[in-house]
């Protein structure tokens, strides 16, 4: 490319980024605006009992989203690789082959449901006692099973979008999904329907939102990319379903690392303690939220200049995006650091007896996460993956010891310092040291990659990494 046209390119993957980032945030706040209209409406019409099983019903997502085993996220980093390449053919490969995969998650989890819906006693499962609640319980949860599972091939369109860097187009369509949810429990409630007619059209709404997204994508925008199972080839799925299994077990470790504070506070400190933290926890975790809407679109653009051997442009938004995250987190953590106990106060219409050391630490951790997310989507990007998991395995067991130890001595400023103490030692100490050689290996002139092979014909930067 000339010189022009890398300027032209660079200044294009930035305003898609902006684009990208600006209509998730949209999509999000109409998502929580359509739940703050849902939630009271749903607890008068199903009463206290039947809305805390529905709550509980919905947290069970966050242990489906394992159920992809990371295929969209390496859908992601291929198709990334393809555009950049302009491989369109590579491109229509690789979703295709997505679509099999996760079609076939699909099929199996809706076969898993429908094996053990009349087996499990799914009233003692969820703690219920009315005849509705106990009725209702099995009924609602296959339901939302089936939601979430006919989502999973749909969903692929969302990966291919990201990797194209078109987020913005599923952004919009996500917030159609979230007022047609809406639209459907007013509908459901007006008619007296059932908590199995309610989860039908809160999950549906999103269902039917991500359906019609692809449906208009691959026959009226994108058609060369329509996926077919001609063009869906095994070679493929084995290189989306190995590197899918990278990024699975990253997940799994930052789970381990950050789901269990709640576990570890109710342990040592009771459950009195564990409101305390995680309603200050929740507030600082919206600057996390706030900034991985702007720095998310960046993953795709890493890829795709990393095939384009757009090195300049890689650097420049690298630094750019971690000055701009770190100076967001650290303004906002300070600001929240004043305000929280007036915010607290007016969103929960009480006082709660939470020590300022713990939102100083807080603030100090949230900068430190901030800085890694967007650190991670330059990892991610350029394929270096790998080496996030290697640090991985010393930080999780190092956070949560440490976490275990401070807690019983400083109580719960105890469980951010020690989040931030480890992370900088584990992590962020050893990423200031390779990142020079991170860089370097970005330079990549081959067609393709393996996550597991450094081979000439599959070439891998995130493996055997030469200390700079």
């Amino acid at each position: 490319m000339s010189a022009d046209e890398l300027i032209a390119r660079s200044r294009e993957r930035f305003r898609r980024a902006r684009v990208t980032g600006a209509t998730a945030a949209l999509a999000k706040l109409v998502n929580v605006g359509t739940g703050l209209v849902t939630i009271p409406l749903a607890l008068h019409h199903l009463g206290t009992e039947r809305f805390g099983l529905w709550m509980t019903i919905n947290s069970v997502i966050s242990l489906l989203s394992f159920a992809d085993f990371g295929l969209g996220n390496g859908m992601l980093n291929k198709i990334g690789d393809a555009f950049g390449r302009n491989d369109t053919s590579a491109i229509r490969r690789c979703v295709s082959s997505g679509v099999v995969l996760l079609g076939s998650v699909s099929c199996l989890l809706i076969v898993l449901i429908l094996s053990v819906y009349r087996l499990l006693p799914w009233s003692r499962l969820f703690n219920v006692h009315s005849p509705v609640a106990i009725r209702e319980a099995g009924p609602a949860m296959a339901v939302f099973v089936i939601c979430f599972a006919l989502n999973l091939p749909f969903d692929t369109v969302q990966r291919l979008q990201l990797g194209l860097q078109e987020g913005f187009r599923n952004n919009l369509w996500q917030l159609v999904g979230s007022v047609a949810g809406l639209i459907g429990v007013v509908t459901a409630i007006q008619a007296h329907l059932g908590l199995p007619w309610i989860v039908a059209a809160y999950s549906g709404g999103p269902l039917l939102s991500t359906a019609l997204n692809a449906f208009t994508f691959y026959v009226f925008l994108r058609p060369q990319f329509r996926p077919s199972i001609k063009q869906a080839s095994w070679q493929e799925m084995h290189v989306i379903g190995r590197l899918g299994i990278l990024f699975l077990l990253l997940q799994l470790a930052a789970a381990l690392a950050f789901s269990s504070d709640n576990l570890i506070v109710a342990h040592y400190l009771g459950a009195d303690a564990v409101a305390r933290y995680s309603v200050a926890a929740k507030l600082f975790s919206l600057l996390v939220l706030a900034n991985a809407m702007f720095v998310g679109p960046l993953w795709p653009a890493y890829s795709e200049a990393r095939a384009r051997d757009d090195i300049a442009w890689i650097k420049s938004a690298l630094a750019r995006s971690f000055a701009w995250s770190a100076a967001f987190a650290g303004l906002g953590g300070l600001a929240l650091c004043v305000l929280a106990p007036v915010l607290l106060k007016l969103w929960l219409h009480r006082d709660m007896s939470i020590p300022s050391t713990l939102f100083a630490a807080l603030a100090i951790w949230t900068v430190l996460a901030v800085a890694g997310d967007t650190f991670a989507m330059f990892l991610n990007g350029t394929h270096a993956i790998a080496i996030q998991l290697k640090l991985s395995v010393l930080f999780v067991p190092a956070c949560l010891l440490a976490k275990v130890f401070l807690i019983t001595r400083w109580g719960l400023p105890g469980i951010p310092v020690a989040s931030s103490a480890t992370y900088v030692l584990f992590v962020a100490v050893p990423y200031l040291w390779l990142l020079p050689g991170l860089l370097d290996r970005c330079h990549n002139t081959r067609p393709a990659f393996d996550p597991f092979s450094d081979s000439v014909e599959t070439f891998s930067p995130e493996l055997n990494l030469p200390l700079p």
